[in-house]
Parts: C-alpha cells; structure tokens; sequence
C-alpha cells in the first residue's frame, strides 16, 4: 500500500512540487537574462529561488534540461501563435505582416525567454531543441505565409531563410543594436518577408 501523502498547510504535494518547479524556472530565466545562457549554473538557480538541489533534482536532471524546460515554454508561445495564423487568408503582405507580428509578440512576451532562444547556440542541447523547432514550424509557415506546399524544396529553403534572419534580427533588436520601435521592427520583418516570399 502507498504512503499517504498529506496536504502540507493546506496545499498538496504535488501542487507544492509544481510550485518549486515555477520557482526554479523562473530563477533560470533572471539567470540567463543577467548573465547569458552559458553562466548559468545549478548553484544559482537554486540560490535564486531560494531552493536546495534536492528540490532542483526533483524536478530536472541537470542544468541543460532545466534550460530547454524554459526554452519549451517558448516554443509552446510561438506553437499557439502560429497555430491560429493557419487560419489566416489575404494576401503575402498581409500573411507575412500577420506573421512578424505574432512571431515578435510570443518572442518578446518574456525578454527573458526570448535570450533562450536567440542564444542557443552557446548551449549544444538548446541549439538541438531550437533545431527541432525550426523543423517543427517550417512547414507550418510555409503554408501561412508562402501559401506554398511543404515539399516545395526552394519554399522551404525561403522559410528556413525568414526563420534564420528573423532569429538574428531579433537578437541585435533585442540588444539595442538595432534601434527600431515594436512597431518599426515588425514593419522591416514583413518588408523583408515580402521580398523573400515574392522573389520565387
């Protein structure tokens, strides 16, 4: 017969275990924002959420998996943003205008979050999850935005072309090397969509 597990003041065990788990997620993100992702250490995760390793280990089997953990909660953003542009219809400039908008709002939600995603090549598991999930999207997008049939190699060579650029404008957007506003930002993405998503 299992253990009882009791309520503990009134919360359960395994609210309380969902609880720390948000605690550390959310101390790894003040981690990467101040530091970058490849400082990040178990020691200050713990630290900052105020947690012992024995309640990191609880949850996460190392620093690499809590890091793709919070990078998953990224993708889920982008997943559901991009999910509801399946439904869009007009036209390119109108897709791809839908697109950058949605793309740069799930990205900068959380500045925090977003560094996860535009410096995972400093991190050998991020960069295998961002990989993922660019394979995951791509036919996605090309359907939203280049009305195109995914097994059309020179529109997947287009999409994986946005997704690639968008990432690194994105990250000098972010840093203030580039000094757009929002609005600017995702003015020039969709200009540059355009450009690409009419040139073949």
């Amino acid at each position: 017969m299992p253990p009882v597990v009791r309520p503990y003041r009134g919360v359960a065990a395994d609210e309380r275990r969902r609880e720390r788990r948000e605690k550390l997620l959310d101390a790894c993100l003040d981690a990467v924002a101040e530091s970058g992702v490849s400082t990040v250490t178990v020691d200050d995760i713990c630290a900052r959420a105020g947690l012992s390793k024995r309640y990191f280990y609880e949850s996460f089997g190392d620093r690499d998996a809590i890091l793709v953990s919070a990078l998953d909660d990224v993708i889920d953003t982008v997943g559901t943003a991009l999910n509801e542009l399946e439904q869009e219809h007009g036209s390119t400039e109108e897709r791809v205008a839908h697109t950058a908008a949605a793309l740069v709002r799930a990205l900068t939600a959380d500045p925090r979050s977003s560094l996860l995603y535009t410096e995972a090549s400093a991190n050998p598991a991020l960069e295998d999850r961002r990989r993922q999930m660019v394979d995951r999207f791509t036919p996605l997008l090309m359907k939203a935005v280049l009305d195109a049939d995914p097994a059309d190699p020179r529109a997947e060579a287009a999409t994986v072309l946005m997704i690639a650029g968008t990432t690194e404008l994105l990250d000098r957007w972010l840093r203030g090397t580039l000094t757009f506003t929002e609005a600017e930002f995702v003015d020039t993405l969709t200009a540059l969509g355009v450009a690409l998503a009419t040139s073949f």
